[in-house]
């Protein structure tokens, strides 16, 4: 699924040129600042959802703009899913057109909702990537971070940890934990090539900002 998701923002980011005329409802949204367009973006969300999303509930939200649009992603540097459930792994909303698109991970169900750890998950989520109690932060707060995603099996647990940078490759790594006693039972890691780029890409691709303000 990241890899899904992946090609489809390299697609997206593909469809624009630079040689669009400028569009002032994006000059508008990013005068009007950070935490603005967020809100714009939660209340596309909510629209869609029956439960309240509030930006507390992800672990990272980055902003980028071109002079064609925004896209706000809103995202989860760990994830743990037991048997049987299925979450939004990555939620993407552009603006000012409202689209939306979420990717998601599962673990055997179809019914997937938003991420909310119970406090079961977040003593599985310890137990497998804080034995030592002395990361303050295991979730990377505020920062877009390697995902690491936790499934729960009969008798282990699968740590899947990905890191993919679409220009410049990557590293993966599986690992299967029982889930009595923490032992790795077996462990697996490959990195990932780089993307290729034509000379057409640097002519056509989007150019996008970061806004942190």
């Amino acid at each position: 699924m990241k890899l899904v998701l992946f090609l489809i923002l390299l697609s997206i980011q593909m469809t624009y040129s630079q040689n669009m005329k400028p569009n002032e409802e994006v000059k508008r949204l990013v005068e009007l600042g950070k935490d603005y367009i967020i809100k714009q973006a939660l209340k596309k969300l909510n629209e869609l959802e029956t439960s309240k999303i509030k930006k507390e509930d992800f672990h990272f939200i980055t902003i980028k703009a071109s002079d064609q649009r925004i896209l706000i992603e809103f995202g989860y540097n760990v994830l743990y899913l037991p048997k049987n459930s299925s979450y939004y792994s990555d939620i993407l909303v552009e603006l000012p057109s409202r689209n939306a698109s979420k990717g998601t991970v599962s673990n055997g169900s179809a019914n997937t909702t938003f991420y909310k750890p119970t406090s079961e998950h977040l003593k599985v989520i310890n137990f497998l990537l804080n034995p030592n109690k002395t990361n303050t932060d295991i979730f990377n707060k505020g920062i877009r971070y390697s995902q690491t995603i936790i499934y729960e099996e009969e008798q282990q647990y699968v740590v899947d940890f990905s890191s993919r940078d679409p220009y410049e490759g990557g590293s993966f790594s599986k690992e299967e934990i029982d889930k009595e006693t923490g032992e790795v039972l077996s462990t697996i890691s490959g990195h990932y090539e780089p993307a290729p780029i034509f000379p057409e890409d640097a002519i056509d691709q989007e150019k996008f900002i970061e806004i942190k303000d």
